[in-house]
């Protein structure tokens, strides 16, 4: 059925069941979907939580007066309160037979420490959360003249742009049921994706970077037994591990004057940054490999060639899952084609068209991934009044916006926040060629920048360039991260599709994150024996803007990257 033949929102009532496809159902035929899961059940990657992270979560949910129409302050309160509970489980399990890890008990105590060094009242936290559930936030609804505020009324709306109107077209043709959950992921940072990686890749890197450090000693026949023995139990197993950090990913605030001047005011004033600053700052504080090897004790068993078997803490907690079920496939990816073997060229190109042309140059067989320069508070940005930034011309041109309300009222239990340091990953959207007809299939990465030109959002900006510098390498390697652990088969047939997020409506400076992306591609993650862009055989950047992705390519060029044959 069209759209065209059930959108009048007047005939909407409450939603029913549908049994047989086990979806709630508008009145409008068309718009089906799963019950909104209770947003506290929200899984929790425990050993991949940082200081930094629990710091955001605060910081943003005491936030008042800002305008909050998807409720993305109660989403990062359900996490918070989420993080909670399952310290509280781990803390109630310790005495009991049942076994936890040590390293999990070990994190949880320290969790359990940056909460007490928050001063955090967990029964008016979770006063506040009922609170904010029980208000019908309807703002939005009203400013755009919806006559409901049931789940997915965005796509209820009338008399909206006609690009709006037909990429509401493509949801329907392929998507009318929406997304599986099994499709749609959610990083809280990069370590949580350096935790899916295999323990022996990563402890077989570790041990090299010790041994270019250490004087060479000769080990003694039992050593030798030892570590092969070890190897060789490890070789038959999918062991993730990840230790707690050792030092933070985000640097505290400093209370000195220099952190009273905004980040704003530092990077748009030229005279004020000198050519070669950011390179040089970006070097001193050895921001390219300081996290990359960092992982914990998670395990899991290889049933198969073709399936995994997510393994429970055995405390009888369905909450406990070691790995977030919806990564699984990442998982067996890591597995079967470790990072320390994708060793490809690492080509980039600057291609200079909108995204919604250049996904159909690249060979038709090929996986696409697809950076999405998105707003972290709300689903599409500007998508339903047709702003026309990179997020909202993608979402014209396919079918993506479906998958953005799926987070909303799936993942993210009626509300929309993408992770300060995180992002979200959204398998198979199909992007459409208006004059041809023709449609192929892409992954979308949903990370966002900082926003120094003044609008409303959701994160605190950084007030000095150094804090600027490391919390936008956070990101960066988080969407990169995801991008190499969502890879289909050993990178050599992948696309990845990145380009200047961050440097149109939201202001920050095309050199500055032509730095980062730099540095973060010539880093060191998740085991790799070199820069992590060879994870790829292919790293187009997109712009429509040409001078900017020259500039891309003189600060790529400007340093030799190490190349891996």
């Amino acid at each position: 059925m069209s759209i065209d033949e059930s959108r009048n929102p007047s005939h909407l009532n409450n939603a029913t069941s549908d049994i047989q496809s086990y979806l709630s159902v508008s009145i409008q035929p068309n718009i089906k979907y799963r019950p909104m899961p209770d947003p506290l059940s929200v899984y929790v990657p425990l050993e991949s939580l940082t200081k930094e992270l629990i710091n955001s979560l605060v910081s943003t949910i005491q936030q008042s007066g800002r305008t909050d129409w998807h409720n993305s302050r109660r989403t990062l309160l359900a996490f918070l309160l989420a993080i909670n509970n399952k310290v509280n489980e781990i803390e109630k399990h310790i005495d009991t037979n049942n076994k936890i890890d040590e390293k999990i008990i070990q994190h949880a105590r320290e969790v359990r420490q940056w909460f007490v060094e928050k001063n955090l009242e967990w029964k008016e936290l979770q006063t506040k959360y009922e609170n904010m559930a029980k208000k019908n936030n309807n703002e939005l609804a009203q400013t755009l003249h919806a006559e409901t505020v049931e789940p997915y009324f965005e796509l209820t709306i009338e008399g909206l742009h006609p690009d709006v109107m037909q990429s509401r077209e493509y949801m329907a043709r392929f998507r009318s049921h929406g997304w599986e959950p099994k499709e749609l992921k959610l990083y809280w940072n990069a370590q949580q994706l350096e935790d899916l990686c295999p323990k022996h890749e990563i402890n077989s890197k570790q041990t090299e970077e010790n041994d270019k450090t250490k004087p060479e000693v000769d080990s003694s026949p039992n050593d030798e037994s030892n570590d092969k023995k070890s190897n060789e139990v490890e070789s038959k197993q999918i062991i993730v591990e990840g230790e707690e950090n050792k030092q933070p990913i985000v640097e505290n605030e400093t209370n000195d004057e220099k952190s009273n001047e905004t980040i704003n005011n530092q990077c748009k004033a030229g005279h004020e940054i000198q050519d070669g600053e950011i390179e040089k700052l970006v070097e001193k504080m050895d921001i390219t490999g300081e996290h990359s090897n960092h992982m914990s004790d998670n395990q899991c068993d290889a049933i198969s060639t073709t399936e995994i078997e997510i393994k429970n803490e055995q405390i009888n907690d369905n909450d406990l899952l070691r790995h977030d079920p919806s990564d699984a496939d990442a998982i067996q990816a890591l597995y079967e084609y470790p990072v320390s073997k994708r060793n490809h060229a690492g080509k980039i190109t600057y291609v200079n068209k909108g995204i919604e042309k250049a996904v159909f140059d690249a060979p038709k067989d090929a996986q696409l991934i697809v950076l999405n320069f998105a707003n972290e508070r709300s689903p599409g940005g500007g998508y339903l009044r047709h702003a026309w930034a990179q997020e909202e011309i993608i979402l014209f041109n396919s079918d993506g916006y479906r998958s953005l309300l799926d987070l909303k009222y799936g993942r993210m239990g009626g509300g929309y926040a993408i992770p300060e340091f995180g992002v979200a990953y959204v398998r198979d959207i199909r992007f459409f060629d208006k004059k041809t007809g023709e449609h192929r299939k892409a992954d979308m990465l949903v990370s966002a920048c900082y926003c120094l030109s003044g609008s409303p959002q959701l994160y605190d900006n950084p007030t000095t360039i150094e804090e600027w510098i490391t919390k936008n390498v956070a990101k960066f390697r988080a969407f990169i991260a995801a991008a190499v652990a969502n890879t289909i088969g050993d990178g050599s047939n992948t696309y990845l599709l990145l380009g200047p997020i961050g440097t149109g409506a939201f202001g920050n400076d095309v050199t500055h994150i032509g730095y980062v992306f730099r540095d973060v591609l010539r880093s060191e993650m998740m085991g790799s024996h070199g820069p992590i862009r060879n994870a790829f055989e292919n790293i187009w950047f997109v712009s429509t803007d040409k001078w900017k992705n020259e500039l891309f390519e003189k600060i790529l060029n400007e340093e030799t990257m190490v190349e891996t044959e």
